[in-house]
């Protein structure tokens, strides 16, 4: 269940419970058909609202059919259908500018897709934080998480959390 950048403030809650991920090699660029990605750690001193910007970078300089990270680390997530996982973090870019974002829970090879929904406008110049629902609709016992991105540009990211909700339904 490890799922981190080193040096980034991410946590990754799963059935077994909370971890804190700290293998780098957990995330990787997601790029398809042509896409140019990057992923970095940034670790510039904190913005002037005191937040602690010690983030992931995620950079797509080239669109293609899919562009984003993967975190291929999940461990042994055993999704069932009629399961809710409640997906947050925090996010912001360099400008005013916003992404949307699709997030998925798919097979290791990314050919099933057992959850995924999407966010329309993730970022903004300050730290953001938002959450999202995953209802899961086919069972796997290996999964990773896919953030998907639908443009070009910077966005950063930090504790990210999916959490298996103990309640059933939408909130």
């Amino acid at each position: 269940m490890k799922c981190f950048l080193a040096l980034a403030i991410f946590a990754l809650v799963v059935e077994a419970g909370l971890a804190q991920p700290n293998n780098p090699a957990s995330w990787k660029t997601l790029a398809e058909g042509g896409a140019e990605v990057e992923l970095v750690p940034d670790t510039a001193p904190p913005v002037p609202d005191g937040q602690d910007t010690n983030s992931l970078r995620l950079t797509v300089k080239q669109t293609g059919e899919r562009f984003g990270i993967v975190c291929a680390d999940l461990g042994e997530m055993k999704l069932k259908p009629g399961q809710w996982y409640d997906l947050s973090f925090n996010a912001r870019t360099d400008t005013q500018k916003t992404f949307a974002l699709t997030v998925s829970l798919e097979s290791p090879d990314g050919k099933k897709v057992f959850a995924r929904t999407t966010l329309p406008e993730v970022g903004g110049d300050h730290w953001a934080h938002f959450s999202v629902a995953l209802h899961v609709r086919q069972p796997a016992a290996k999964c990773r998480m896919v953030i998907a991105l639908a443009d070009t540009g910077t966005l950063w990211l930090n504790d990210i959390s999916v959490v298996l909700r103990k309640t059933t339904g939408p909130r």
